[in-house]
């Protein structure tokens, strides 16, 4: 998955090369999430920040808060819609006010186990409600588990 979320995103950046090329600042990313660094979440951020930057050379530049302490958990989504963060890591019930789709997540024993939650996850139909919400400004580009 995040693989995926990387491929995503470079893939997001390579699709506007020609300004990329011609910036002489980076661009830089803001990925705010609300958890501690040591988490597995907090983790990944890190590896993210890392493989992108390594993978860019130089031309994106990923700045993690983690601990909420760029934005708070109540405040993210505002601040990701407001463009005042790029990048967020929310557990997805704050995608509920934008799309009830992903109230699919929490039917009780849906999924059987945690392989049966990723192969949905990477269905079209799956990969279809990170989409699901552009019209509002928002692009999913992978699924993270949370609270695991």
């Amino acid at each position: 998955m995040f693989k995926t979320m990387v491929r995503a995103l470079l893939c997001a950046l390579a699709i506007g090369g020609s300004s990329l090329a011609n910036a002489a600042q980076p661009i830089v990313i803001k990925f705010s999430h609300v958890v501690a660094e040591n988490t597995p979440k907090g983790q990944g951020a890190l590896l993210f920040k890392k493989l992108v930057e390594q993978r860019l050379g130089g031309r994106v530049e990923v700045d993690v808060y983690p601990n909420s302490s760029l934005f708070g958990d109540g405040k993210e989504m505002e601040a990701l819609l407001l463009g005042d963060v790029q990048m967020l890591a929310p557990s997805l019930a704050k995608f509920e006010q934008y799309t009830r789709k992903v109230q699919i997540f929490d039917l009780p024993f849906l999924f059987d186990d945690i392989q049966a939650v990723d192969r949905f996850q990477r269905s079209p139909q799956g990969r279809a409600l990170l989409t699901s919400m552009q019209g509002k400004g928002i692009l999913g580009l992978a699924y993270w588990h949370n609270g695991m």
